[in-house]
């Protein structure tokens, strides 16, 4: 029996563990042997993930208020994080006072501890605490046991499916049979060179730009002047340039051609940020750049509104030209200092900045700072004069927030540069990062000097790395265990921390790269956790895996892709409309896509809405698709190419066809490859399924037929009779608009299934 996982593995360790002799159980998660527990992975269980993670982090950051602290902590996004944190407070752990560990006395308010009493001296806490003093005193030797592989018991895909994975989400399309020939022959190292080309294509920039809107929701601006109205008339009083020759009464096309350019100029400006990004990763440069840029992309109709006319363009008519450019009298901190992301989160007097504080930590430092300050707060206590600098339950979130926000400074509500004249404000926290502050020298480009303070923290190389994950797979990186009472939390934090590991090899790679975007994209592919898939007949606790889940929901936009790619035609009015998944008037937002706007979070479960969203879908490409299909000879045939409109199963006395079962069988097994990426060989239970679905509605078509009550012509927007793209007709010899067998249905009955297959509307 295989079992096919729903989620992103959090369980994996449980497949791995094994007895070895032991001085302790495993906590929490029962039904077990006693094992043996190393002191890493008791401090990770027990004490890491019971409290510490939590309370004492809280203050021993970086940023925090015990930040000067001997015990200075790093957050599970920092690389190797738990070994790091073990041998501190190792380090803390040899220092005493009248005997005692000060570890030991802090945590329940004593030796003057600011963050006062914290564990309860009876409680299972301070006991944990208790037994990893005694460990590091009298070191448990756990020699022998068996780590593991933290992907053993689970089933992966090999390289050809990876290549056709990586291909739909990366550039839309299916491999190509070449590439796939180099894969087949080639291994791993080949598929690493075919993902290197694929990510020099067009559409994988488009890919990025999609996937970085999801962050930033700039996307919001495109409509309209939106974009341009957002420019302050003072500081571009050239931003209205496409006006400027307009008669007092124009006429129609002059007043259409007007709007033309309007429409590409903001456009330009509303996307300037996303084309940010796509132009570090396309020139190969240090992704660090998306931050410390100190330049604007502009277009030929960007550049006029900022009153920048002397740009080399090599062609002035060409929206896809990008240059960089600076504007004078401003600083320029890459995606920082866009005023669309200026706009899209803007500040306020009471806020300072400190939204856009959060954004840069989430974005780039792979953070929520909402998450620091995940615990009960009694507003009794945040009493007193001026909280976010002086109360410890308000400055776990402040003290690395704001400063931050300082840095802010010369950027105003409206997202114009406006240095303050008295400087920052006196009752927050310096601008900044971290213990460092802006000098004084520099707070005329305060976002400049925080991009590069950004960028040279370890948590930007975990930011970019957890960033691609999400863009390949939909879904976030695995969260430690919170609870370690939790049935399973000793598995979950164990995987986390597998999958950490893992993220740090291809954040080292990245570094090596020189920052290089697409190596880490690449590393992604290769690696394991990309390519899980099932667990292995015969794993061990096996339910624990059921409600978990391993693909991704596609979303409007992917599976637009998707359906053009597989069936050879958009879902479309016809072929110049906008397509219905990805047209906001149409099916976007119902089947779980964002405006930018008022609806920025995705939908990844489908509803009932959806479900019929897939279902009407599925019927009209079917509808459109297999006639069409057949129309063309069979050697450019994407759907038919093994069968012909005549091959019938059976004769009019009920006698098989020699060969025409093997025919469809064959036909089948290519549908399913080329629609859901399986391989199905004669006898499989799905081949013969499918076949069934053809034979049965064949035959009860026929006879209707047969019988008068059912039409032999096809419903008119099933009819083959013109090229879908250009319009053109065809001769009437080449067009199909009857069914006279109802073998054309009896296939749009199969195309509709394997449209509805939970392996083509998910990846």
């Amino acid at each position: 029996m295989r079992w096919r996982l729903r989620g992103l593995l959090p369980l994996i360790p449980a497949l791995l563990a094994t007895g070895c002799g032991s001085v302790e159980k495993e906590p929490a998660d029962g039904g077990g042997d006693a094992t043996c527990v190393p002191t890493d992975k008791f401090f990770s269980q027990q004490v890491w993930q019971a409290f510490m993670g939590q309370q004492c982090y809280a203050c021993h950051n970086a940023q925090g208020t015990a930040r000067d602290s001997d015990l200075l902590l790093q957050p599970p996004s920092v690389p190797d994080y738990l070994r790091i944190n073990l041998e501190r407070v190792r380090q803390v752990a040899r220092v005493e006072m009248d005997g005692q560990p000060l570890l030991l006395l802090k945590p329940i308010g004593g030796a003057n501890h600011g963050g006062g009493v914290q564990l309860d001296p009876r409680g299972p806490q301070y006991a944990a605490l208790q037994e990893l003093v005694r460990r590091f005193r009298d070191p448990v030797d756990c020699s022998g046991a068996d780590g593991g592989d933290p992907l053993a018991g689970v089933e992966q895909i090999g390289a050809v499916d990876a290549l056709r994975k990586a291909s739909l989400s990366l550039v839309g399309r299916l491999p190509t049979d070449e590439e796939v020939v180099r894969v087949e022959e080639g291994g791993e190292a080949e598929l690493a060179r075919v993902l290197d080309e694929m990510m020099q294509e067009e559409a994988f920039y488009d890919r990025l730009k999609e996937y970085w809107n999801d962050l930033f929701l700039t996307d919001r601006y495109l409509s309209g002047s939106r974009a341009i109205d957002l420019l302050d008339a003072n500081d571009y009083p050239n931003r209205n340039w496409y006006n400027a020759n307009l008669p007092a009464e124009p006429t129609q096309e002059q007043q259409q051609e007007a709007t033309r350019l309007r429409n590409l100029t903001n456009r330009a400006i509303a996307r300037e940020a996303l084309e940010l990004v796509a132009r570090v990763v396309r020139l190969d440069r240090p992704f660090t750049e998306v931050l410390t840029a100190d330049y604007r992309v502009v277009n030929p109709y960007s550049a006029r509104a900022y009153g920048l006319t002397n740009i080399p363009f090599a062609d002035p008519e060409d929206p896809n030209e990008w240059k960089e450019a600076k504007v004078p009298g401003m600083e320029h901190a890459g995606v920082l200092t866009s005023h669309m992301i200026l706009n899209r989160f803007p500040t306020t007097d009471t806020n300072r900045n400190r939204a856009r504080a959060r954004m840069v930590f989430r974005w780039f430092l792979a953070t929520d700072l909402l998450q620091l300050a995940d615990r009960p707060v009694d507003s009794s206590d945040i009493e007193g004069h001026n909280p976010t600098m002086n109360n410890p339950e308000c400055a776990v979130c402040h003290e690395p927030m704001d400063p931050v926000a300082g840095a802010f400074q010369n950027w105003d509500a409206r997202g114009r540069y406006r240095p303050p004249e008295g400087g920052w404000y006196l009752d927050m926290r310096a601008p900044g990062y971290g213990n460092a502050t802006v000098p004084s020298a520099r707070a005329r480009e305060s976002l400049r000097w925080l991009a590069e303070a950004v960028t040279a923290d370890p948590l930007f190389v975990t930011a970019t790395v957890h960033n691609a994950w999400t863009m390949l797979t939909g879904q976030a990186p695995l969260s430690p265990a919170t609870d370690p009472t939790e049935p399973g939390a000793a598995a979950r934090q164990e995987a986390y921390e597998a999958q950490n590991a893992f993220f740090t090899r291809v954040g080292e790679a990245f570094v090596a790269d020189n920052y290089n975007f697409k190596t880490v994209i690449k590393e992604l592919v290769l690696g394991g956790w990309y390519r899980a898939t099932n667990l292995v007949e015969g794993a061990r606790e096996p339910e624990r895996f059921a409600d978990l889940a391993a693909a991704r929901f596609l979303t409007p936009e992917m599976l637009d892709r998707k359906i053009e790619a597989v069936t050879g035609y958009p879902w479309s009015a016809n072929a110049t409309s906008t397509h219905y998944l990805v047209d906001t008037n149409n099916y976007r937002i119902f089947y779980g896509g964002i405006d930018s706007e008022g609806i920025v979070q995705r939908i990844t479960s489908p509803n009932g809405v959806m479900a019929n969203v897939a279902a009407r879908m599925a019927n009209e490409m079917a509808c459109r698709a297999v006639a069409r299909d057949f129309a063309l000879p069979a050697a450019d045939r994407r759907l038919f190419p093994a069968v012909e409109i005549g091959y019938q199963p059976e004769d009019d006395h009920g006698f098989e066809i020699p060969g025409a079962r093997q025919a469809i069988e064959a036909n089948i097994a290519w549908l399913h490859q080329r629609f859901l990426g399986e391989t199905l060989y004669p006898g499989d239970p799905e081949l013969e399924r499918t076949y069934q679905l053809f034979y049965e509605t064949w035959k009860e078509g026929k006879a209707g037929i047969a019988a008068g009550t059912v039409d032999g012509w096809l419903p008119w927007n099933c009819r083959a009779r013109s090229d879908f793209w250009t319009g053109e007709e065809w001769p009437e010899a080449q067009r199909i608009e009857r069914d006279a067998n109802y073998t054309i249905r009896a296939w749009m009955a199969v195309t509709t299934y394997l449209l509805l297959d939970f392996r083509f509307l998910y990846e």
